[in-house]
């Protein structure tokens, strides 16, 4: 999506748990056999270097503060976040708090839903195929994942192409 129609959405719903959909073409090693065995599934990979994407459906909010979540004030309260905050680590603010300008690229802040446990869908492709995670970890850089024991994060930066679509 583009920055706008993202920051469009985001106003008119401001606060509010929204369903996204994230794509990603992510990031493969160089050197990568012709075919290889991953478990019982022997994958081959002819001419090009294999598309690898990802797509994730997640539950946000956009347009809060960050500073007045409960979960930041609670952080702060018992010492597990800094006392004050430290800003963007990279980048700009174009319009706070929805739209982060980096390099010439476009980038949505979004944060946690609220009020709701729930954990993301995620589903990978292999040159427009879907399969498993364990078929394309093995071609993608280690980066390209999260660690399983990284808490979620209080809030995210992502690309504004990577959007593929809001779902009110």
């Amino acid at each position: 999506m583009k920055i706008e129609e993202i920051k469009s959405v985001i106003k008119s719903h401001k606060g509010q748990n929204l369903s996204v959909i994230l794509g990603k073409q992510l990031k493969t090693r160089k050197r990568i056999l012709d075919s290889a065995m991953i478990g019982d599934n022997e994958i081959t990979i002819t001419g090009e270097a294999p598309v690898v994407e990802k797509v994730t459906s997640i539950v946000i909010r956009g347009g809060v503060e960050y500073d007045n979540q409960k979960v930041v004030m609670e952080g702060r309260d018992d010492g597990t976040l800094p006392e004050e905050n430290a800003g963007l680590p990279w980048g700009q603010w174009v319009e706070y708090p929805f739209h982060i300008e980096h390099k010439g690229s476009d980038y949505a802040r979004f944060y946690a839903a609220s009020g709701l446990s729930f954990e993301p869908k995620v589903e990978y492709y292999l040159n427009g195929e879907l399969t498993t995670k364990a078929i394309v970890e093995p071609l993608c850089l280690a980066s390209e994942f999260r660690k399983s024991d990284d808490p979620m994060p209080l809030c995210m930066t992502i690309k504004a192409d990577n959007v593929k679509a809001i779902v009110l």
